[in-house]
């Protein structure tokens, strides 16, 4: 699946939305099965879950954004020519 954001700075808040969820959400669950340790009920697991994949989301977050701001590859080893210069090598080869 891909999600495509075009903006550099729209994809930066992504990222750092995921991070802010993943630690968010994992210092939470630290903190969470630190003072409930031996008294979980099926609430408690059911809340750990969710901050599970709130942190999950997180990384899926930080992964589209990461994907989007990579530079864009060219499959061709040339580099794209601009109109102008299309224009002048047409007019050249004539």
């Amino acid at each position: 699946m891909r999600v495509v954001i075009r903006s550099r700075i729209g994809n930066a808040v992504l990222a750092l939305l995921g991070v802010l969820y993943v630690v968010s959400a994992t210092v939470t669950f630290i903190y969470y099965v630190v003072t409930n340790w031996g008294a979980n009920g099926l609430t408690d697991y059911v809340l750990q879950t969710a901050l599970i994949a709130a942190a999950s989301g997180g990384v899926f977050f930080v992964l589209i954004a990461a994907d989007n701001l990579k530079p864009l590859r060219r499959d061709s080893g040339e580099p794209s020519r601009s109109p102008r210069d299309r224009r002048t090598a047409a007019a050249s080869a004539s």
